[in-house]
């Protein structure tokens, strides 16, 4: 019997999100047909992604590879992935993320050329860094790199045609180098729905609800203020925000929400692991994302029969149904943010059918009849892929 080609997975961290979660998931459902290894850098959430993964994917932790630049432990990084990917001899390397996109496609290309051999590379960036996170120079080095980069990757992989018509649009890799797989996401409903009550919220209220880390790319200043816009406009719906998430920006949106005066409108929760159950006790679902690769969470308030309003950028569109299950507003415009949540703060009748339409829709099956949006789909889509490259059928 012939051995199984081995799959060689490099992400920059382990840390709780989209993806690490659909990396660690790719590695659990790949091991029947490959033998499949982790390599990733430290962070402190990692235990508990590494708790998903079977037994039969072997992991190593890099200690020098890291999200912030640093020429000293990039350098060492690099010579440490180089060096696992010689060892290990894979027929296939997959990275992940930015940086581990960068170090370990410029590693699988040295380690190929060093050893005469010729490892597949394949990348998924988990969306790109062309708006919503840097200045201008800053984005055109990122831009310049991935196109050197793109120049030696066998294929490409976005979560969404967003994303992959935004980076081919700026000479990112040519189109046939690139194929669509979405991040698995597990739309099973939470066992104990979270109550209002435990919040301060009453049975009159009217929730709108997001779930995001407290970084700038995440747009929630322009929910505050779009909370600012609704201030005493609709009062018989006394709307709540509730925000889900820690981060960075946490005490800057909290002095904001004062200086707005809607500190009484705003609920922020911190980080939670237990969004699932806190999901069913939203009206509305809400992402103003000034960038988003895809988006989990739209997904998974959908599932839940949430109506959704989302930022008209990268992959958010790909996840709804305009008109039917939600709708898009311009990134960073709380005016017309307002406007699209006073829409349906008005509208329960509105809010019950584009919910009913939307739970419908992120629960749907694909073509091979798996959940559209679910890890096995993606699977299915990624091993193919392998199997193209590999010239196993």
């Amino acid at each position: 019997m012939n051995p199984k080609p081995l799959v060689l997975h490099i992400i920059t961290r382990l840390e709780p999100g989209g993806s690490s979660r659909n990396t660690v998931d790719s590695c659990a459902a790949q091991t029947g047909l490959y033998d499949v290894v982790l390599l990733y850098g430290p962070h402190k959430g990692s235990a508990g992604l590494l708790a998903l993964l079977p037994p039969e994917v072997k992991r190593l932790e890099v200690p020098d590879l890291q999200r912030e630049l640093c020429p000293r432990k990039d350098r060492r990084a690099f010579l440490a992935l180089k060096a696992e990917i010689a060892r290990l001899n894979p027929a296939l390397v997959h990275t992940h993320t930015s940086k581990a996109g960068a170090l370990g496609r410029l590693a699988a290309r040295a380690a190929n050329s060093e050893h005469g051999r010729r490892a597949r590379i394949v990348h998924t960036p988990h969306g790109h860094l062309l708006y919503g996170y840097y200045g201008f120079f800053r984005t055109l080095l990122f831009r310049l790199a991935e196109r050197y980069l793109a120049t030696f990757t066998d294929r490409l992989v976005a979560l969404t045609p967003g994303e992959l018509r935004e980076s081919t649009a700026a000479g990112i890799g040519r189109p046939q180098q690139w194929a669509v797989a979405h991040s698995g996401v597990d739309l099973a409903p939470a066992p104990a729905p979270a109550r209002r009550e435990d919040f301060g919220i009453h049975s009159g209220d009217t929730v709108i609800g997001t779930v995001g880390r407290l970084e700038p790319v995440k747009g929630m200043e322009y929910l505050l203020r779009a909370a600012a816009l609704l201030s005493g406009k609709i009062l018989d719906a006394n709307p709540k925000f509730v925000i889900v998430g820690g981060g960075e920006l946490e005490p800057e949106l909290r002095k904001l929400s004062v200086k707005l005066g809607v500190e009484k409108m705003v609920i922020f929760t911190g980080p939670r692991e237990d969004v699932p159950a806190l999901l069913p006790m939203f009206d509305v679902y809400v992402q103003p994302s000034l960038n988003e690769a895809m988006g989990r969470a739209p997904l998974e308030a959908q599932a839940a029969g949430l109506p959704v309003v989302v930022s008209r950028v990268c992959g958010l569109p790909d996840v709804i149904q305009e008109e039917k299950t939600g709708v898009c507003v311009p990134p960073g415009d709380a005016k017309a943010l307002a406007g699209a949540l006073e829409r349906f703060i008005i509208a329960p009748k509105l809010r019950k059918r584009m919910g009913g339409a939307a739970r419908e829709w992120a629960l749907s099956k694909d073509v091979a009849g798996l959940p559209r949006f679910g890890a096995a789909s993606m699977n299915r889509k990624l091993i193919s892929l392998y199997d193209e490259l590999l010239g196993a059928g």
